[in-house]
């Protein structure tokens, strides 16, 4: 019998993402048995608005730093949380089947963004959907938001804000969808690199275990993610960078979109560039995103782009 430690964070998603998880893959080998670890991390704590920490990996650093000391085995993460970055001795062993990468609009009253009356307040500590919602209607108010997702639903119901914006992966999750009033498309309303998608990490030196998780991986979610991360990888971008990325794959061509905006204004620059993918497709895949983000690095907007 295999004995296992997972790391997660305690708040209700990240339960649910880590159970789903394990669920799965004990259905896979029926004598394994998974302990799990609860950890707090700087995110968890901090009061400070999202965009403006000033520490990347808040969600993260510590749980790389619970598995890098052997107190967990392998780690659950929500891969739009991971810094671009790769982390020296921690691989991603599975990047499971994505779930719905789209944003979810919700709002007192039930009706649409472009219904909102002017000076509606909207709440999100997103740069990406701050400055998206400011490109498409400018006579809104846009404030910061923290807590978990029942607490941002709260507070829209409750008269603290008009609308709020979450994502959709999460919402289906918990089982709270129904309260979406509107769902944006991933075309017009470009969401987070990775939303969606889950990250599972392991020791790069634990190849048994990384063997053992990856009997979850699924390959066109990680195709298409590794070109997402790549576009943040190239523009080296931050916590504060409003930039969305999301590629489609169609049999054998991975398209790539994203989009670099400027978060006071909503000024935007976007690239799509498409690819065949051929034997090397994780490699083509990384290049496409990094060929992406070298176009929106040269574009006039980038210098009034928040990077850090």
């Amino acid at each position: 019998m295999t004995k296992l430690r997972v790391g997660t964070r305690g708040s209700l998603l990240a339960l649910t993402q880590t159970r789903l998880f394990t669920s799965q893959l004990c259905l896979k080998y029926p004598d394994l048995q998974i302990e799990e670890v609860l950890i707090q991390t700087q995110g968890d704590i901090s009061t400070e608005p999202l965009n403006q920490a000033k520490t990347p990996g808040l969600f993260v650093s510590a749980l790389r730093d619970a598995l890098l000391s052997h107190e967990v085995d392998f780690i659950v993460h929500s891969m739009k949380d991971l810094p671009a970055q790769p982390f020296p001795g921690i691989d991603t062993a599975c990047i499971p089947l994505r779930e719905d990468s789209r944003d979810g609009f919700i709002s007192r009253g039930n009706i649409t963004l472009m219904q909102m009356p002017a000076g509606a307040v909207i709440g999100t500590s997103s740069p990406r959907r701050t400055a998206r919602i400011r490109q498409l209607r400018p006579d809104l108010t846009v404030m910061s938001i923290r807590g978990n997702i029942d607490t941002r639903i709260a507070k829209v119901e409750q008269g603290g804000f008009d609308a709020t914006l979450l994502a959709m992966a999460g919402l289906n999750r918990i089982g709270r969808a129904d309260v979406v009033c509107e769902i944006f498309d991933n075309t017009d309303f470009i969401p987070a690199a990775g939303q969606g998608a889950l990250s599972i990490e392991c020791r790069s030196e634990d190849f048994e275990i990384r063997e053992l998780l990856a009997v979850l991986d699924d390959r066109e979610t990680r195709l298409i993610v590794t070109a997402e991360r790549h576009v943040l990888v190239g523009l080296d971008a931050g916590c504060a960078t409003a930039i969305g990325a999301w590629a489609s794959w169609d049999q054998g061509t991975l398209t790539l979109r994203a989009e670099l905006s400027v978060e006071s204004t909503g000024e935007s620059k976007r690239v799509e560039l498409s690819a065949e993918l051929g034997i090397d497709e994780y490699s083509q895949a990384s290049e496409l995103g990094l060929e992406i983000a070298s176009r929106l690095k040269v574009s006039p907007i980038a210098e009034r782009v928040a990077w850090k």
